[in-house]
């Protein structure tokens, strides 16, 4: 750009390094590398980016529709499809009048679910909506080709082309079950073959939630289901189907979590990087632009507790979605961990994408994130780093013997590890679970009946603090009162303070009626607490020598609670445990142990 057309030239440009000075000064003594924060795949994360960040990316001057389609491959706009999922029973005709009142109210697509390739009455179909003008696409679990089958025929009886198809068969045996069998390629095959004439339908499903809804990192997400993608090419061109067809119709369906911006660079990087996978198979370029990518909301984030909050949770997702360039998107509606969504957590739903593309304009600007320092830096961080780990399985033997030599699960239950530890210690924030509770919140169904439910994912974040919760929510309906936890605060130093406020929280957010009382003394405190019943008991104090006093008094309580200690005992555990303390509580504390003494102690004393 010459000088004339440069904006803001009244500014003088400013280097990393005056950025640097600027927030050292701004610091003081703290330093500016203690800002730097690593990612589960190790990521070293700046506290800002400058221009020299990006200076040297060979895809920051490519545009849209530009191999290798980093910024996507729509050139005139952002526009995506808001589809809405609906499951299907038998004939599927409610299932079917319930897609038609959807599409009439602001969806564009729809996603049926079927539990058999026999389930859904074409011909229904085909009457109560218009095929050629919407989306319509279809889980199935087995036998795609004889459902495709099904509905071609009755299209042609109806003497509607199917040229004129939208949408997607999502048959994925490779994620769901690590391997695809003879029998599987063949349907897919015969799929491909059937849909030949539809340009918009695409036969080739590979399902990057099969990672992401387990806790695995983006990097993972990424290049597991490039290892995936590349299977099903290696299989169905072995098989006799033509490299080209098989690019022609690929779609990853990814999750968008939380993480905002690495959710935003995630689809970038994908794109970058199928793009060197279509060029590793000598094809032409421009098959890379076919891949279509549809978005969901990530199930790992959702959560039980609050459940309003997935509201907002699916909000955020939804713009990460829309912003890196999905082509469609489903908004999972905020009820959908506990029980079969109703009209209205469906509407609120699939609002979301309308509101993002009517009042937020996101359907305007195409790859917003290109040319930010942030960002593509970040994107290319995560390429390479995905780029590695996608090349270490396929010379491991590919997906399939990866997967079966335990590697590629090994490394995603790794970080779901860390991820569950994260979420445990409250380092990592679950709104309304493990942090911030609502007080007054209601449960309004039977949790025993929830968690033997197969509705109940055991493989969300929130999972573990939510048994937690329905644990206390059973105690409460069994003996008509919550149970109780007391903080005895002795002594006025800030850490017991601040120890006494995070079990609190921790207990509030268990469901827990939960009290502070502030004791000047050990003598006070065990004359008031000897008479109080409680199931919990935590101790904060900031004189050793009260601790040690305190705990033999409480072990001989009528109630006989839990008692813990709200501090870190390092050295001094096993003198504390002698002392009667059961547990330790303080931030940054394994609050998984805790949860599994008290929830045996509730249970047990329910027995009783």
């Amino acid at each position: 750009m010459t000088e004339e057309q440069k904006l803001f030239s009244e500014f003088n440009p400013a280097t990393a390094a005056d950025w640097e000075h600027k927030a050292q000064k701004d610091l003081r003594e703290t330093p500016l590398e203690s800002l730097t924060w690593h990612t589960y795949e190790n990521i070293a994360i700046k506290p800002f980016y400058a221009k020299d960040d990006i200076a040297n990316l060979p895809t920051l001057k490519q545009q849209p529709g530009q191999f290798p389609y980093l910024r996507g491959r729509k050139t005139t706009d952002n526009t995506w499809k808001n589809i809405q999922e609906v499951n299907v029973t038998g004939n599927g005709r409610a299932a079917i009048d319930k897609a038609a009142d959807a599409l009439s109210r602001g969806a564009d697509g729809i996603h049926f679910i079927l539990q058999s390739h026999t389930d859904l009455d074409a011909a229904y179909l085909i009457e109560s909506i218009d095929l050629a003008k919407y989306s319509i696409s279809y889980t199935l679990k087995e036998q795609p080709q004889q459902f495709l089958q099904r509905l071609y025929t009755a299209l042609e009886q109806r003497q509607v082309l199917p040229q004129n198809l939208h949408g997607f068969i999502n048959f994925d045996p490779v994620t769901v079950k690590s391997t695809i069998t003879e029998d599987e390629s063949n349907a897919i095959i015969e799929v491909l073959n059937l849909a030949k004439n539809s340009q918009d339908f695409y036969g080739i499903t590979v399902s990057g939630t099969s990672f992401s809804g387990i806790g695995a990192s983006v990097t993972q997400e990424v290049a597991y289901t490039l290892n995936a993608a590349v299977a099903y090419i290696n299989k169905l061109t072995d098989a006799g189907a033509p490299l080209e067809t098989v690019l022609a119709n690929m779609q990853f369906l990814m999750a968008s979590g939380t993480n905002y911006f690495f959710e935003i660079a995630k689809l970038r990087a994908l794109r970058l990087l199928w793009a060197a996978v279509v060029e590793a198979y000598g094809a032409k370029p421009e098959l890379a632009a076919s891949l279509r990518i549809h978005s969901v909301t990530s199930s790992w984030y959702q959560t039980t507790l609050d459940p309003y909050v997935n509201m907002l949770r699916t909000t955020t997702e939804a713009m990460a979605a829309v912003i890196s360039g999905c082509d469609s998107l489903a908004v999972t509606p905020y009820d959908s961990t506990f029980q079969a969504s109703d009209e209205f957590s469906e509407r609120i739903a699939r609002n979301v994408s309308i509101i993002l593309k009517e009042e937020a304009y996101l359907d305007k600007a195409i790859d917003p994130a290109a040319g930010s320092y942030y960002l593509e830096s970040l994107t290319n961080s995560l390429a390479t780093k995905a780029w590695k780990l996608f090349k270490e399985v396929e010379e491991r033997g590919g997906f399939e013997a990866a997967y079966d030599e335990g590697f590629i699960l090994g490394t995603i239950t790794e970080i779901s590890r860390r991820k569950f530890r994260n979420i445990a210690t409250g380092r990592e924030v679950l709104v309304g679970t493990n942090k911030y509770p609502n007080p007054k919140e209601a449960i309004d169904y039977d949790p025993e009946e929830l968690i033997q439910s197969d509705i109940f994912d055991t493989t969300r974040a929130a999972y573990p603090t939510e048994v937690m919760r329905m644990a206390t929510e059973l105690h409460l309906r069994k003996l008509q009162r919550r149970p109780k936890a007391i903080i005895a605060v002795i002594g006025e130093a800030v850490q017991r303070h601040i120890n006494a406020t995070f079990a609190q929280e921790f207990f509030s957010c268990a469901g827990f009626e939960t009290h502070v009382q502030q004791f000047t003394t050990v003598e006070e405190a065990s004359e008031k607490l000897e008479s109080t019943s409680a199931e919990v008991m935590i101790v904060s104090s900031s004189e050793a020598a009260y601790v040690r006093e305190f705990g033999p008094r409480l072990r001989n309580h009528h109630a006989k609670p839990t008692i813990i200690l709200a501090d870190d005992p390092q050295h001094m555990k096993d003198e504390m445990v002698a002392n009667g303390y059961q547990e330790f509580i303080f931030e940054d504390c394994d609050m998984s142990t805790i949860l599994e003494l008290v929830q045996r102690r509730l249970y047990n004393g329910e027995e009783n």
